[in-house]
């Protein structure tokens, strides 16, 4: 039963993401042609400083609309969704179905929501869990960070199997994130600690208070005007002088020998890089019309794309967690996860390859 209702809740939060992911697939490039290359032509007499500042990969205004474009209808939708189950009571039954299922995990029934959050937006859903239990917010945090696919993540890893031919990895790839998520959360912070929420099975559902749904609404979107979009400003200046320093192609450096080590081809170590500074910056494997690309299999994709995901939060996201929980717990939570991604990689890379093998045979 807490497995049909947590797919029912996946439902419920995962068609806003549907919709908002087609949305922001329609307007990025309406919004590319009409706004920023025009303001890209009036600026280009200007320093190529200033035009890599403000139109460069990590550009203020380039990527700083592009969050927007693909961060806000998710936290909209979402927050729609969430103040609409929660005011008509039906979160309350979802939450006494899933609860045995998430105790299990470490997690209590009211975690689930900034869980499925981060589907949207992992900074929004790290702030999410100050509504949390005190005792769980570190399983909350861990489990949105490790296996919550935010809405970069889903657009760039949607074109990264459409580029390899393979769109049908999606779906087990966010049912891999969900369940090595889970064994992380449970591996590295135990069951104990999380007490059941109590709520009556059967409370009655009420008609919804849409003066009560708007109020939350515009509390979640204020939180991401004035929280989030800063710090994904800030992220975008950070990003823009660690490209200009130089210190991706250290990052990449370190990287490289990891894929050796790992069986996975080295010219990957430049997305992986970029992936750590935003989620969507796997996004590199498709320059030149993913020529790169082309030459991995499907396998070495799949695990790769994983990795990238999973290695480490992105900039905004740790940022956000520091500022939350201190820079100790932030850099511990970081260590778990990329240990936990880097030897859950090479366990899959081993098992797909011993799948291909025997049915080969």
């Amino acid at each position: 039963m807490s497995i049909f209702v947590i797919l029912i809740i996946i439902l419920i939060y995962g068609i806003p993401v549907f919709l908002a992911y087609k949305f922001a697939s329609y307007t990025d490039p309406l919004v590319n042609t009409h706004f920023i290359e025009p303001l890209r032509v009036f600026f280009s007499g200007t320093p190529s400083l200033l035009q890599a500042f403000l139109f460069g990969d990590f550009g203020v205004l380039s990527l700083g609309s592009f969050s927007f474009i693909w961060a806000f209808p998710v936290v909209l939708l979402v927050g729609v969704s969430i103040a609409v189950t929660e005011d008509i009571r039906l979160q309350r039954r979802l939450i006494f179905h899933s609860e045995p299922l998430l105790h299990k995990l470490g997690l209590s029934g009211r975690d689930f929501i900034p869980v499925l959050s981060g589907y949207g937006c992992n900074v929004v859903a790290v702030m999410q869990t100050n509504g949390c239990q005190s005792c769980t917010q570190k399983q909350c945090v861990s489990m949105i960070t490790f296996g919550s696919a935010c809405s970069y993540q889903i657009g760039a890893t949607l074109s990264i199997f459409n580029t390899a031919n393979a769109p049908w990895l999606f779906l087990p790839y966010l049912l891999l994130l969900f369940i090595a998520g889970s064994i992380h959360t449970r591996v590295w912070y135990g069951k104990e600690g999380a007490d059941p929420v109590f709520f009556q099975e059967h409370v009655p559902l009420k008609k919804p208070d849409w003066k009560k749904i708007l109020i939350k609404v515009n509390g979640m979107l204020s939180q991401f005007f004035y929280q989030a979009m800063p710090i994904f400003l800030i992220i975008c200046f950070a990003a823009f002088l660690m490209d200009e320093l130089s210190v991706t192609q250290y990052l990449v450096s370190l990287l490289q020998p990891l894929l050796t080590l790992l069986s996975l081809p080295a010219e990957a170590a430049t997305g992986i890089a970029f992936s750590i500074i935003r989620k969507d910056g796997i996004l590199l494997l498709n320059e030149g019309g993913g020529a790169a690309l082309a030459t991995f299999t499907t396998v070495e994709t799949f695990v790769l794309v994983y990795l990238a995901s999973t290695l480490s939060g992105c900039l905004v996201t740790l940022w956000t967690i520091t500022k939350k929980g201190g820079i100790k717990f932030a850099a511990a939570l970081t260590f778990k996860q990329s240990l936990t991604s880097i030897l859950s990689a090479g366990l899959l890379l081993v098992v797909l390859k011993g799948i291909l093998v025997l049915l080969a045979e």
